[in-house]
């Protein structure tokens, strides 16, 4: 079944709205769709709206940043539609917004001058970061693409990088599973673990609450997959998917992936014990 439980509107770092964002997945021949924007839930009544008006099925989504030397997210399915999620959300955000003007500061710092006011006023969203940074640079003529822009700049090695103050891991669990939520672990090689730590963490994490694994991500190969489902298999983890589309941002992603019937099968099972 073509699905796509990893993606992202312009509410934080894609560049599609929410419109175009379903339009193209429709198009693309997603049945289930669950958009996860970066620290917000601000676009998912909307979403909802529109991709059952479509014809495919939707589910709640958000994916939250946690503190780890690489990058590790936690996603987070079929939460309640109440404010406890997004007041905690807010508090998150006010990191992100804390980390781009030290990056604005340290631009200034280099003879680029961007103002708090351009970004926001650029881009719509209500979580923005880097990569919406890095598009101002590109279109000043500082960088010839986003990925420039992060390695000459904004990157881990870039001259005005700042790392960003993230939750805990255990929190994003526990935030989730408050909410009612199904906590999910997005694209697991970006840990940069070997295969016996990452199975290792696995155990980690679920002693935290985590309840499933992303494995059939967009871009991971067949032997990656396998060795994934295997992992999640064993420790009894759900196994989700998704493109992790972001627009421009991505130009080499689309939306969908496909995903074996039973996993989806039993993703929609944990996630209707929930409602």
């Amino acid at each position: 079944m073509i699905v796509d439980f990893h993606c992202h509107s312009d509410h934080s770092d894609g560049t599609d709205s929410v419109e175009t964002l379903v339009k193209k997945a429709k198009d693309f021949g997603v049945k289930i769709l669950s958009v996860t924007d970066h620290d917000t839930v601000s676009a998912q009544k909307e979403v909802r709206t529109l991709a059952v008006s479509q014809g495919m099925g939707y589910i709640y989504g958000v994916e939250i940043s946690c503190t780890f030397h690489e990058t590790l997210d936690i996603l987070g399915y079929g939460y309640d539609d109440d404010t406890s999620l997004e007041d905690m959300l807010s508090k998150v955000r006010e990191l992100r917004n804390k980390r781009n003007y030290l990056i604005l500061r340290k631009l200034e710092g280099l003879g680029i001058h961007i103002s708090e006011n351009e970004l926001y006023e650029t881009f719509p969203g209500e979580s923005l970061g880097r990569p919406h940074i890095a598009s101002i640079l590109v279109s000043r003529g500082k960088a010839m693409s986003v990925q420039e822009a992060f390695n000459i700049y904004i990157g881990k090695n870039g001259s005005a990088f700042v790392e960003k103050e993230k939750l805990g891991i255990r929190s994003a669990v526990d935030l989730i599973l408050s909410s009612n939520g199904l906590p999910v672990l997005a694209h697991p090689l970006s840990l940069k673990l070997e295969a016996d730590e990452l199975e290792k963490m696995l155990l980690k994490l679920k002693s935290y609450g985590l309840k499933g694994m992303e494995v059939f991500y967009k871009e991971y190969s067949d032997e990656v997959r396998d060795l994934l489902l295997r992992l999640s298999v064993k420790h009894g983890l759900i196994a989700t998917g998704g493109s992790d589309y972001h627009g421009e941002h991505k130009k080499h992603l689309e939306p969908g992936v496909e995903i074996p019937d039973d996993c989806v099968e039993r993703f929609l099972e944990s996630l209707n014990r929930r409602l």
